[in-house]
């Protein structure tokens, strides 16, 4: 650990790498982040990005994971299965415009506490399938755009949603041109 950033008293680190255009990865292994409860827009415009590593993050205190991948156009894949999303109460714009992203696999979240789902998954043209079946929205007001532009959705299955709260759907579903 000699050659590490030493992060384990960052409380945030929302926009940490925003606007790192030209970064095609990063090593994050011994970043420590335990005590992190911001990670807005952490890794937002890293359009260059192919792969991200973030099996080592503890997450379990962050509460505002919004626009956290937003704009990472060329990750085709995100492996967030380690993710602690309890104490998260906002994920708006969370994947907006992961142009690339074919498969995400979110049934470890626990949505509980969220409150902003606002284009969580806008601009997501790619998805084929997205399993929100696990997804509780009981405390969600706003779902916004959640899934506008999701061209290659073809099926999707919100019969578990929890709507009860929510006073913002406008735009939710626009261009889903594959839906049937």
């Amino acid at each position: 650990f000699g050659n590490c950033f030493v992060t384990s008293s960052v409380t945030r680190m929302s926009g940490m790498f925003a606007g790192c255009s030209s970064l095609t990865g990063l090593d994050l292994s011994c970043f420590e982040t335990s005590a992190v409860t911001d990670m807005y827009g952490v890794f937002s415009s890293c359009g260059s990005l192919t792969h991200l590593d973030l099996t080592s993050f503890d997450t379990s205190n962050v509460t505002d994971m919004s626009s956290m991948f937003d704009g990472c156009r060329s990750l085709t894949s995100l492996d967030l299965t380690s993710f602690d999303t309890s104490s998260v109460t906002d994920m708006g714009a969370m994947f907006v415009n992961c142009t690339s992203l074919t498969s995400l696999d979110l049934a470890s979240f626990d949505t509980s506490n969220v409150i902003d789902m606002d284009a969580m998954f806008g601009g997501c043209r790619r998805l084929t399938d997205l399993d929100l079946s696990g997804f509780d929205t009981s405390n969600v007001t706003n779902m916004a755009g959640m899934f506008g532009d999701c061209e290659d959705l073809t099926s999707l299955d919100l019969s578990g949603f929890d709507t009860s709260n929510v006073a913002d759907m406008s735009n939710m579903f626009p261009l889903c041109t594959s839906l049937t």
